[in-house]
C-alpha cells in the first residue's frame, strides 16, 4: 500500500557493492538491498539499480531518489570518470530518470558520506569536519563552517590522492604513491595476499586453503584473532599507513573531527584502538556511528543539503 511517503530513497554506488535503501525520518535504514557492482559494464549496473528503484517506487510512492557515485561529476548529472568503475561521460542522472520516472539528485559518494555524518552521524554538532571513506578506494568530504567545501571547480575532496611516496605504487588517478594506494581496503587485501603467499605456514594461508583470492578485507582480522603473527604484522603496517595519512590531513585542515567510514570500520573498535597510539594529539579521529551507511543516508539527503546550502542557512542538526 502506498503512503504519502515521508521516507527518502538513497543509492550508494561503491567500487565493490551497491547499496539501495529507504531512509525514514529518524535516519534509520529499511528495505535495504545490496548487490555487487558491475563496474566493467555501466549500462548493466545502471539497469540493475533502476530495477530496484522501480520496485521501491511502486511500494512507497517515491517521486525522487538521491544517488551517490564515485568519480568526477559534472553539472550534478554526468559522471565523467571514476578510478574503479568504467564510466565514460555517462549521463547517470538522465538515464535513471528516464528508466524510473523519478527526479534524480546525483553527487559524489564521498560528499554523500559527509552529508550523512553532518545530518545524522558524528558531525551533527561540529562546524569543521573531514570524512574519510575507506573502501575499494579512498574518498573524502570536507565540511567548513557547516558547508561542504567543493573548490572553485566543484572537485575538491580527493583526499585519497595526496602523495605519500613519490616513488610509490602507481595510482589510477595518474599519480604515484597516493594515500589510496596504501590505505584503501584494496591495498590492504593486496598486502595480505602477498604476505600469505610468502608465508604458506601461516594461519592466514591456512584459513583460505591456499586460495589467495579468498582473502577479503576481514580475513586478516579473523586470522589475527586466532594468533596469526603474519596477519598481525599486515594489519599493523596498514594502520601505520592509515594513521600517517590521517595525521597529514589533520595538519592540513585542522578539523574538529575526522570521521572514518566505509568497509574498514566493519571491524569496529579495534580499528580506533590500534590507530590511537599513532595519531598526533590534534588528530581527533572517530569511527562513524552509522554502521557503514553514511553514504547511503547522505545520498537520500542530497536534496536537503542543496536546499539548505541555497538558503545559506546551515543550522546544527539539533537546532
Amino acid at each position: 500500500m502506498k503512503n504519502m511517503c515521508t521516507d527518502l530513497l538513497g543509492v550508494d554506488i561503491g567500487g565493490t557493492n551497491i547499496k539501495i535503501g529507504v531512509i525514514d525520518g529518524s535516519y534509520n535504514v529499511k528495505d535495504f538491498i545490496k548487490f555487487k557492482t558491475e563496474k566493467d559494464d555501466v549500462d548493466a549496473m545502471l539497469s540493475s539499480i533502476c530495477d530496484v528503484i522501480c520496485d521501491l517506487k511502486d511500494k512507497y510512492g517515491f517521486s525522487e531518489v538521491g544517488v551517490g557515485s564515485p568519480g568526477r561529476i559534472e553539472d550534478n548529472r554526468t559522471v565523467i570518470e571514476a578510478g574503479n568503475i568504467s564510466y565514460d561521460n555517462t549521463p547517470c542522472a538522465d538515464i535513471i530518470e528516464r528508466k524510473t520516472g523519478l527526479t534524480v539528485y546525483l553527487d559524489n559518494d564521498a560528499n554523500c558520506a559527509l552529508y550523512g555524518e553532518k545530518f545524522a552521524g558524528a558531525g551533527k554538532d561540529v562546524s569543521d569536519m573531514l570524512v574519510l571513506t575507506i573502501g575499494t578506494g579512498v574518498g573524502g568530504g570536507i565540511m567548513i563552517g557547516r558547508k561542504c567545501y567543493r573548490g572553485h571547480n566543484g572537485r575538491a575532496g580527493e583526499l585519497g590522492h595526496f602523495i605519500m611516496d613519490i616513488n610509490g605504487e602507481p595510482c589510477s588517478c595518474g599519480l604515484r604513491g597516493c594515500f589510496e594506494q596504501y590505505a584503501s581496503v584494496t591495498a590492504f587485501m593486496k598486502a595480505a595476499r602477498k604476505a600469505a603467499a610468502e608465508h604458506k605456514e601461516s594461519i592466514l594461508y591456512e584459513i583460505v586453503g591456499g586460495d589467495l583470492s579468498k582473502i577479503g578485507g576481514r580475513t586478516p582480522f579473523y586470522a589475527m584473532y586466532q594468533g596469526c603473527c603474519v596477519s598481525q604484522k599486515v594489519i599493523e603496517e596498514y594502520i601505520c599507513h592509515l594513521s600517517d595519512g590521517i595525521n597529514s590531513l589533520a595538519k592540513m585542515f585542522q578539523p574538529e573531527i575526522i570521521v572514518l567510514t566505509g568497509g574498514i570500520i566493519n571491524e569496529g573498535q579495534i580499528i580506533a584502538d590500534m590507530l590511537a597510539p599513532h595519531l598526533m594529539p590534534f588528530a581527533n579521529c572517530v569511527l562513524s556511528p552509522l554502521s557503514g551507511n553514511a553514504g547511503l543516508i547522505g545520498a537520500a539527503l542530497i536534496k536537503r543539503e542543496r536546499e539548505t546550502a541555497a538558503q545559506n542557512v546551515l543550522p546544527f542538526a539539533n537546532e
